[in-house]
């Protein structure tokens, strides 16, 4: 279980809670005074402290909180005394205990009091990991690319997290705009505070406008409760306004007096809040087409145009596609539990000349999906999706040739044949044997060779 430290100098007290620890499955460290417990928590490390306040020596409860707190800033500390205070209580906590108790000590509740306290640390530690885990993820060095075009965006995400500057982010669908606005956000000395993203692309104008602005009770149909907006959610953090080119003027002119004014308000509201999130819009339209075409206010266009990052697509980038799929693989290795090395040459050849309209999103779940059914070191060509495969034999011979098959067999079901499949099947064999033998003079045996069968089995379907 865990590892718990009990400060007091009355022996009993200790002896008591030793024993009491022991039957909940703990380990009980015990010491008589403060100056003994702060050395033990250099040595043993206590997830826990239940410490008296009053104690001989030079140091009381109070001052060993702060040294211990010190050492080991996640330590949890409950103050316990005899002298039941408001002052004493307020002094503990301002030093930095997590809870305090007055004796007589009840055991059923010291038992609640340290439950509390030790899934407290416990979840305090899941939250400093996972925060740790994604600014690690959104370090501008784990984007991964070496081609010119994507050295220039770690520039400017550099510069931008220095600033707070209102960007604005361009690229097709599955570049990683998100992922930029990320980087950006967990780089600068907002890291700490809320990162929200909003699709606005997902949602209809009333909906997009109370999941922006948030609504006060009442203020229509189905608004039972006050809701807060994502400006209020993201505080002093950032927010991501995805897909901007997609929202109505309405919300264009709403939009336009938060990046002038840092104001808004709630639906059904007058009363103005304050904005103080960055504002981070990303689009996979071009803006200026937009304003051209009426689709986009000119004067939210150039307020948005402080900063502007273009995400070239992967089909314009494909020297970095070797190293996305180590990428990948990686990523692939530690959610799956695989041993992945790579990938097959053929594989790689038809990476790099696959087109890639869903970008790298689409590269990674390609990746994801092989490494699936890969039961070996190397992922192969029969791993890879179906539509990637497709793709490598893509030509318009190719293309004309199910076209062809497809007119035929609507042709034969239309004229009411029962048996399409087998005609049209026993037809191409036909067709491919008699123009193999042509090409190579009806010699038999080459042609069964490039066919890849056996001279008997083309005599037989010569003979059929």
């Amino acid at each position: 279980m865990s590892k718990i430290l009990v400060v007091d100098d009355e022996e009993k007290v200790c002896w008591a809670f030793e024993q009491f620890l022991k039957s909940e499955g703990h380990t009980a460290l015990i010491a008589s005074n403060a100056q003994d417990a702060i050395e033990m928590v250099t040595s043993e490390s206590p997830e826990l402290v239940i410490m008296d306040i009053k104690m001989p020596g030079s140091i009381d409860g109070l001052d060993a909180i702060i040294e211990m707190k010190k050492i080991d800033p996640n330590i949890y500390i409950i103050i316990m005394t005899a002298y039941g205070t408001m002052q004493t209580a307020i002094k503990a906590m301002q030093s930095g205990a997590y809870d305090y108790i007055v004796k007589p000590i009840d055991l059923d509740q010291i038992k609640i009091v340290i439950d509390k306290a030790l899934i407290a640390r416990k979840q305090s530690q899941e939250l400093a990991m996972l925060r740790s885990e994604v600014m690690g993820k959104y370090q501008k060095d784990n984007l991964v690319g070496n081609n010119p075009k994507m050295q220039e965006i770690y520039k400017l995400i550099g510069t931008l997290t220095t600033n707070d500057l209102t960007v604005r982010i361009e690229g097709e669908t599955g570049v990683g705009k998100e992922l930029v606005a990320k980087a950006i956000h967990y780089n600068s000395p907002r890291k700490d505070k809320p990162f929200v993203a909003v699709n606005c692309a997902a949602l209809t104008e009333s909906l997009l406008e109370s999941e922006l602005f948030g609504h006060e009770k009442g203020s229509f149909t189905g608004a039972v409760i006050q809701k807060q907006g994502k400006f209020e959610v993201a505080q002093d953090g950032t927010i991501l306004l995805d897909e901007i080119g997609d929202i109505s003027p309405k919300l264009q002119t709403k939009l336009l007096r938060v990046l002038d004014k840092r104001e808004f308000e709630r639906v059904g509201s007058n009363r103005p809040l304050k904005m103080n999130a960055r504002i981070i819009a990303s689009t996979n339209k071009d803006l200026s087409l937009e304003v051209q075409s009426g689709n986009f206010r000119s004067d939210l266009y150039y307020r948005l145009r402080v900063m502007y990052i273009k995400i070239p697509p992967l089909r314009e980038r494909k020297d970095d596609i070797p190293l996305l799929v180590r990428h990948f693989i990686e990523m692939a290795n530690e959610s799956l539990g695989k041993k992945i090395i790579g990938v097959d040459d053929d594989v790689m050849d038809v990476l790099l000349e696959y087109d890639w309209s869903g970008n790298v999103r689409e590269l990674e779940n390609a990746i994801k999906s092989a490494a699936v059914l890969c039961k070996g070191d190397l992922i192969l060509p029969e791993h890879l999706p179906s539509s990637i495969k497709r793709i490598e034999h893509s030509s318009s011979v190719y293309h004309s040739l199910d076209s062809a098959i497809a007119d035929v067999l609507m042709q034969k079901i239309q004229s009411g044949s029962t048996n399409p499949y087998d005609e049209i099947i026993d037809h191409v064999g036909s067709f491919i044997i008699k123009t193999t033998l042509d090409q190579y003079k009806q010699n038999q045996v080459k042609a069964a060779s490039v066919l890849g069968i056996s001279r008997t089995t083309l005599r037989k379907k010569m003979k059929e």
